[in-house]
């Protein structure tokens, strides 16, 4: 989708014109993609790509999301070898790394568990968009504490919760 027809799909959302899109917007939107997500879980996006603070997202804002959301679909899609509709930890592993992240092993399976809701030991694209979703979050809360980008910070009790609460889950 081209800037123009993606700017033309924010204006149609954008019911109240406000030229932001709250998160119950954008929700009706991903249902128009075939993309069915709880409020909670679309709140979780529009937090995660609004820089602002607004609690909503300008266009462009949207369209980070967006082209993140096909980004995670298409590697979905290419990771999904036997076209199961599931990751396994193995094809989550080569996904996440070819996105840049590099998790342990035990970090890989604590991530995968808590977006695997029904124990099957696999990720479905809704859970993998979750748990992307997460890492995002997550990397760019852990940058907020590492300015010189070591890759270890030090917290305190009060920064953790302030970062954990940043962290979409």
């Amino acid at each position: 989708m081209g800037d123009q027809q993606l700017k033309a799909w924010f204006d149609a959302i954008d019911v109240d014109h406000s030229g932001r899109l709250d998160s119950k917007e954008l929700q009706r939107a991903l249902a128009m993609g075939n993309l069915h997500y709880g409020l909670n879980d679309v709140d979780q996006m529009v937090r995660a790509f609004d820089v602002d603070n607004s609690r909503s997202l300008g266009f462009a804002e949207f369209s980070r999301l967006h082209y993140f959301l096909v980004n995670v679909q298409n590697s979905f899609q290419t990771f999904d070898r036997d076209r199961s509709g599931r990751l396994t930890p193995d094809e989550v592993a080569q996904a996440l790394q070819q996105a840049g992240f590099q998790l342990d092993g035990p970090a890989m399976m604590a991530m995968i568990s808590k977006f695997d809701p029904d124990n099957s030991a696999s990720l479905s694209l809704d859970e993998y968009i979750r748990s992307c979703l997460f890492l995002q979050t997550a990397a760019r809360t852990f940058g907020a504490f590492d300015p010189q980008r070591t890759g270890q910070v030090h917290l305190s009790f009060n920064q953790f919760v302030y970062a954990a609460s940043h962290v979409s889950t």
